[in-house]
């Protein structure tokens, strides 16, 4: 999705804006190192997320065990977060482009290695 479809989708969930950061592929859509992504991570903290479980049907994800599926396009990372690690881009809360490079350093994943060497860029140039 677009950077303009995935803040339409993330606008249809309502999310209060202190509650929440913007993660993974979307980062990278909101500082424009990407063009589309293809779901939407977000971290929420442990207490929204008893809020929000009240609200929508979650299914625990496969992968990490703080990690839940909203649908099958939106995983909801159940972490807390300093506020001093976000940004905001357009009036969207957004993890700071420095702490999506050390999580993608740290975990190594071969789908990150082309993220990693585009922030190192931007943050090199910026």
């Amino acid at each position: 999705m677009t950077k303009k479809e995935y803040l339409n989708e993330l606008d249809k969930l309502n999310l209060d804006k202190n509650k929440y950061c913007i993660i993974a592929g979307g980062v990278m859509l909101l500082n424009n190192l990407r063009d589309e992504t293809n779901d939407i991570d977000l971290r929420i903290k442990p207490e929204y997320f008893n809020e929000l479980s009240k609200k929508y049907k979650m299914t625990k994800s496969p992968k990490y065990s703080y990690l839940y599926n909203l649908n099958d396009f939106i995983e909801l990372a159940v972490t807390d977060f300093d506020k001093s690690d976000i940004t905001y881009i357009d009036g969207y809360p957004v993890l700071k482009l420095e702490k999506e490079l050390e999580w993608k350093i740290k975990n190594n994943r071969p789908k990150d290695q082309s993220d990693i060497e585009k922030i190192k860029k931007y943050l090199k140039i910026n």
